[in-house]
């Protein structure tokens, strides 16, 4: 299915979240989650999915509520606290916590991809996928500055 230009790059952010889950996911074939692996995978929360979920839970959501797609836009946010609670656990050595949280992460990608996002562009004023874009060519005007 062809992607609304203003919801591409939050699509775009789903591939780096899919390799994120593949990398935790061989790290814990090989036996090998440590320390290292969950404060590179912190860094990479804090810097692509944070903004990601930031702006689907301050624009997506309250709209898709408001335009009574309410299970949606519930199953979402539940799922990012989910995913922030797993890597908090992972922090504190839990490490079958991010093994979790790469399986949750996938399994979230999917989700959007197949229901949040077609919904979305089905159901929500142009105006909103405008403020989609707006928000995320500003992300990445900052992310190319801190270069």
């Amino acid at each position: 299915m062809k992607r609304d230009p203003r919801l591409r790059a939050l699509s775009s952010d789903h591939h780096h979240a899919l390799r994120l889950a593949r990398t935790i996911q061989r790290a814990a074939s090989l036996g090998t989650l440590d320390h290292i692996l969950v404060g590179a995978v912190q860094d990479s929360y804090h810097r692509d999915l944070v903004p990601h979920f930031q702006i689907e839970e301050q624009v997506l959501l309250p709209t898709l509520t408001a335009v009574g797609a309410t299970e949606l836009a519930n199953r979402t946010r539940a799922e990012h606290r989910e995913l922030r609670r797993l890597l908090d656990a992972a922090a504190i050595d839990d490490f079958d916590s991010l093994t979790s949280f790469a399986t949750l992460l996938e399994a979230h990608v999917r989700f959007e991809e197949r229901e949040l996002f077609p919904t979305c562009e089905a159901r929500l004023p142009s105006w909103v996928l405008d403020d989609v874009s707006r928000r995320t060519h500003n992300l990445g005007e900052v992310a190319h500055a801190n270069v």
